[in-house]
């Protein structure tokens, strides 16, 4: 009796384990999904903007957005600060 304890124990312990590993994993992952949101909305505006410059840099000669001269000195043209509704949160 004691070995079909024995038997079935381990099986089920791994099971148990498994599924514990799983919903840890689900939790995790629902928890973290709107810093992970937040970061990617980051990343995707960081590029726009480095989109930007390197495209301001290439031309040199006048900003890509506003077309306004810029000097060889400064190349890269400051924006005005524009408030965004994204980042009313």
């Amino acid at each position: 009796m004691t070995h079909d304890l024995l038997g079935w124990g381990v099986p089920g312990a791994l099971l148990l384990i498994c599924l514990g590993l799983l919903l840890g994993a689900t939790w995790t992952t629902q928890a973290l999904r709107p810093k992970l949101h937040r970061q990617a909305e980051e990343r995707r505006r960081l590029n726009e903007e480095w989109s930007a410059v390197r495209t301001a840099r290439r031309q040199r000669g006048q900003c890509p957005r506003c077309a306004s001269p810029l000097s060889e000195r400064d190349w890269y043209f400051v924006p005005t600060l524009v408030e965004d509704p994204l980042d009313e949160d």
